[in-house]
């Protein structure tokens, strides 16, 4: 059994009821310098809500985890908060402070802010599979009788050069140093292509 099987995982469009708890995995993983606040979580899911996409587990993390440090459950049914991907829409074709900064309901760029997992819940393959199930999900709505004006075209995003492996294997193709500046460290752009075929 995988890592990820084994705790049941479950991805769902975040309610805003959860906005908080996302936001407190958020807190707790990045630096304060990186760490996108409350206010922009709350905005981000009432503008965005089919961009914020949760990842719940549904059985206990196994040995070895520090439970101490997992997110509470809510209820049986609902499972646990573990992780999730927080995006906006853009009309830019590349990342920028403008085009992060809201969002634009006509855009064709889906803008990732966040992907993130609960400390308690990392490397078990989990952000690699919420990739996965996040372009699914984009590629769903492009698919189906979605309330969008148009296409969505690509996903960008913006990552550390230690991180672009996990995105070069959910898809993404390196663009090069990004022009923001968010924090000491430089970053790097990177873009995924709706118009191909899902491999998930």
């Amino acid at each position: 059994m995988s890592r990820t099987k084994e705790l049941e995982l479950q991805y769902r469009v975040l309610p805003q009821a959860d906005v908080s708890k996302a936001h407190i995995i958020e807190a707790a993983e990045y630096p304060e310098s990186e760490a996108g606040s409350l206010g922009n979580f709350i905005s981000r899911q009432a503008a965005a809500p089919h961009l914020f996409l949760g990842c719940y587990a549904h059985a206990p993390i196994g040995a070895g985890g520090q439970e101490q440090d997992a997110p509470a459950r809510t209820s049986d049914d609902e499972g646990v908060l573990v992780g999730y991907i927080v995006s906006t829409q853009s009309s830019d074709d590349h990342l920028t402070h403008e085009s992060m900064s809201f969002h634009d309901p006509k855009g064709r760029s889906v803008c990732i802010h966040s992907v993130c997992v609960a400390g308690a819940y990392q490397r078990r393959g989990i952000a690699s599979e919420m990739l996965k199930e996040y372009l699914k999900h984009l590629h769903s709505i492009n698919e189906g009788e979605s309330t969008l004006p148009h296409r969505l075209e690509r996903v960008l995003l913006i990552t550390h050069k230690e991180r672009i492996g996990l995105y070069s294997g959910a898809g993404f193709e390196l663009v090069g140093p990004s022009e923001v500046e968010h924090g000491p460290e430089l970053w790097y752009e990177m873009v995924y292509n709706l118009a191909q075929p899902n491999q998930a």
